[in-house]
């Protein structure tokens, strides 16, 4: 057997990082964040250089380079790579790391810093590194190409540019820079009918808006979406968009969030024609994606199939440049979609078989936290997976993960679902409770063993009673009865107890924070209990700098309203 490569001993090395003296910005990103946590696990200094420098017995190569074409036993295959894929491979005594120019060699420089060498990286400001005084590494042939084109985890902590690309998501809210490869960008951000079609032009043109019980309707609505003067219009406003905004890949035009959608005869007609609403909504995106798509062929219009357009219509289909971004919105989420019992899951069902049948750019817009309570328990930890693979299954090429986006984050356990969701839309094969377990024992050490055993409770009561969870429910929804939160107040004080730090003591104060919450929204407590209670609930939730209980009320909005 062979001993493996030694790429490291005792803070020396023999080797050298190779790069492309074309390399793409992404690739140099990368021989530096390499070269960068090599020195942390092991103290070695290994020098980066370009490939105009004779090859040596021992590099790590990054990149296509001259050094890789002139190794034999090696066919990279970039095509079937495409632009995130990557290999990481073992080969004499050269390690290979090499992908799509844009983000898949750097991709695949984290991949090996995380499956080969240990390293993860749970939140923006946490990160295990390990520390090794012999760097050494087995055989590897390891080549990955992501299912999904499009991964976006919506969570304030995912916002941060180097936990984005070292978790390998690509959305359009990370802050990635071209350096880092760059994101699918996506303009504007959903719900864009008031800035395709302004509402000022009702004063001189009500029949660009929505006819409804006989009347043009104004305000927050839809359009009319069969004038032909409004295709017009929208066709130079996406235009001037993609002007304003050249790389931009993604454009949104999108129903407003409210109904009120037109009723006049031709949109009525098409609408009833087909079964649903979304028809009206298809046919006037395909004439402005069928407008674009010759001068500007690499776009792609993005629209929703949301509330009352989710049904897919029975025989009008989306154009080739036209994503269709199907939300999830109504659904049960304690249960994976697929297996779930409940009405709306079933019709979801129904919904994105349609949909998978008529698109080859199928979308999910998906929710993972509580809107109405963002500290409230929400237990989904164990429906991410099977739903992600139930999009996939259904030809899902892009997912957005909505969570808590506020200013301030955290929410209820936000920086692990954030961690857990990168990780499943990257590979969605992923071992959740592996992740758990792993992200639970280093963010809260000691701690660790009561906090698995309060999510598991929680787990465990909507499973055994098949309680439904929406991602509008009420504090008092019934897995939240007094021995559940007695349970938890003994668990998060035995977490407390076993802190072994006082950074580690406030990681445990937050993840109380939902208990908490709970306990005082639902008025469990005598008026100085409470009182109490209250006290320590805002002082640890202002210390960490939370700034919303909800996706529309701050914290401090809610602090004004409570009664002490």
């Amino acid at each position: 057997m062979s001993p493996g490569l030694i790429l490291a001993e005792n803070g020396e090395t023999d080797y050298r990082i190779v790069i492309s003296q074309n390399a793409s910005p992404s690739e140099k990103y990368a021989a530096n964040e390499l070269k960068h946590f090599l020195r942390s696990i092991s103290g070695a200094d290994i020098p980066i250089v370009t490939d105009k420098e004779e090859i040596d017995e021992k590099e790590i190569l990054i990149g296509d380079s001259l050094h890789l074409e002139n190794l034999k036993d090696i066919d990279v295959d970039f095509r079937a790579l495409g632009d995130e894929g990557f290999i990481i491979k073992t080969l004499g005594k050269y390690l290979i790391i090499v992908g799509g120019r844009l983000r898949g060699t750097m991709y695949g420089v984290y991949t090996f810093l995380e499956k080969y060498l240990g390293c993860r990286w749970f939140t923006s400001k946490m990160s295990m590194i390990p520390r090794m005084d012999k760097l050494v590494i087995g055989e590897i042939d390891d080549v990955q190409v992501p299912v999904l084109e499009y991964r976006e985890p919506f969570y304030t902590d995912a916002f941060d540019a180097d936990w984005a690309v070292r978790n390998k998501v690509n959305g359009n809210f990370a802050k990635i820079d071209k350096n880092r490869g760059g994101r699918v960008k996506y303009y504007p951000f959903v719900h864009s009918f008031d800035k395709l079609i302004p509402r000022e032009l009702y004063e001189t043109h009500p029949e660009y808006f929505p006819l409804i019980d006989g009347k043009r309707v104004d305000g927050y609505a839809q359009r009319c979406l069969s004038n032909p003067d409004v295709i017009k219009l929208a066709i130079k406003r996406v235009k001037e968009w993609i002007k304003q905004h050249p790389d931009v890949k993604i454009i949104s035009v999108s129903q407003n969030d409210t109904g009120k959608w037109c009723q006049c005869p031709d949109c009525r007609a098409l609408d009833e024609s087909e079964g649903t609403p979304a028809a009206s909504i298809i046919n006037f995106v395909d004439k402005v994606a069928e407008a674009i798509e010759k001068e500007y062929p690499d776009k792609y219009i993005d629209t929703l199939a949301y509330q009352y357009s989710r049904k897919p219509p029975k025989t009008l289909r989306p154009r080739e440049n036209v994503i269709i971004r199907l939300c999830t919105i109504e659904c049960c989420f304690s249960h994976p979609l697929e297996t779930c019992d409940s009405k709306e899951n079933q019709e979801f069902k129904k919904d994105i078989v349609g949909w998978s049948r008529l698109t080859d750019n199928l979308y999910v817009w998906d929710y993972v936290t509580n809107f109405a309570h963002y500290l409230m328990p929400f237990p989904n930890l164990y429906s991410l997976k099977p739903n992600i693979k139930f999009f996939i299954k259904h030809n899902v090429k892009g997912i957005f993960e909505e969570g808590n986006y506020s200013p301030g984050g955290h929410g209820e356990f936000a920086e692990l679902r954030a961690y857990i969701l990168a990780k499943l839309l990257w590979n969605p094969d992923t071992d959740v409770d592996i992740l758990i377990d792993e992200f639970l024992e280093y963010y809260y050490s000691k701690a660790a063993k009561p906090i698995r055993e309060y999510i598991d409770m929680i787990y465990s009561i909507v499973m055994k009673k098949n309680i439904h969870v929406h991602i509008f429910d009420p504090p008092t929804s019934s897995f939240l009865n007094d021995d559940v939160l007695e349970k938890a107040d003994q668990l998060f004080d035995e977490a407390e107890k076993m802190a072994d730090s006082e950074e580690i003591r406030l990681r445990v104060k937050v993840a109380r924070l939902p208990i908490q919450y709970v306990i005082l929204v639902t008025n469990r407590l005598e008026r100085d209990d409470r009182k109490k209670l209250l006290d320590e609930f805002v002082t640890i939730a202002r210390k960490v700098g939370l700034t919303h209980i909800s996706e529309r009320k701050t914290l401090e909005d809610w602090i004004k309203e409570q009664i002490y």
